[in-house]
């Protein structure tokens, strides 16, 4: 029944049925806490306007929340507001200077706008951290920076070094199969590939690669099954457009 209660009063406070001087600071706390985590869903799922409509309602209860400011941030980056979205990041490490994740989503941003050094700074904070749990997403952002960059042996290495701490990372495996591939080194290709799939659901740049490796293979019914599936799932995508230039010049 408390709970019951504690749930019926937060709708309450979120419904805007109780004004703001009658809220009192727990309450307010726990109501942007649930503003954030609202926004951060409707992030996730691409509803852009309503996740800023709850990240502004979680900031309004509490200005100092420091995750609302940071998945506002993200929310910004997301929609290349990058002035505003520099602006949110600083406030949430203004107001939780020790957090790792909030150091490695901020270096995410900085390699985004090709502030390199700046971001590496940011991910050696997270990673010099002994209480943060999550070193495998530092390092696949590492590694990801590093191939934005073209730094690919040290991109390289750092994939590696995610997949270690964690093998179900589906950038790392994805990318160390584009690598291998470009290497022609298509067996461990296949095996990074292979890996993928048994962890992540399709993106135009795997359904790119898994065209190109069964066409190297000769597998022409499934590389036609890839090439199809690109074109239809994702044609505004860089990959699909890269397809459609292959079959011009093949005439088709």
């Amino acid at each position: 029944m408390k709970r019951l209660a504690l749930i019926y009063m937060l709708l309450t406070i979120l419904n805007g049925c109780t004004t703001e001087r009658s809220v009192e600071p727990a309450d307010a706390e726990r109501a942007a806490d649930l503003n954030a985590q609202l926004g951060l869903g409707y992030m996730q799922q691409g509803r852009y306007d309503v996740a800023m409509q709850k990240l502004d309602k979680a900031l309004k209860f509490n200005p100092k929340n420091s995750q609302a400011h940071l998945i506002k941030a993200e929310l910004h980056r997301r929609v290349k507001e990058f002035s505003k979205a520099k602006d949110h990041y600083e406030i949430a490490l203004d107001l939780s200077p020790n957090d790792a994740a909030v150091h490695n989503n901020y270096g995410v941003f900085l390699c985004d706008i090709k502030d390199y050094d700046g971001a590496q700074t940011q991910f050696d904070i997270a990673i010099n951290d002994p209480l943060y749990s999550a070193k495998d997403q530092v390092y696949e952002n590492i590694g990801l920076c590093d191939l934005s960059r073209g730094i690919l042996r040290k991109g390289e290495e750092a994939l590696r070094t995610a997949l270690q701490l964690n093998p179900k990372l589906p950038k790392s495996l994805l990318n160390l199969a584009q690598l291998s591939f470009d290497k022609n080194e298509t067996q461990v290709a296949h095996g990074y590939f292979g890996r993928f799939l048994a962890v992540s659901q399709h993106t135009a740049a795997s359904l790119w690669l898994g065209y190109l490796l069964e066409k190297e293979r000769g597998n022409t019914e499934s590389a036609t099954s890839y090439a199809m599936s690109l074109k239809g799932k994702f044609p505004d995508s860089k990959e699909a457009e890269l397809l459609r230039k292959l079959d011009a010049k093949k005439g088709k």
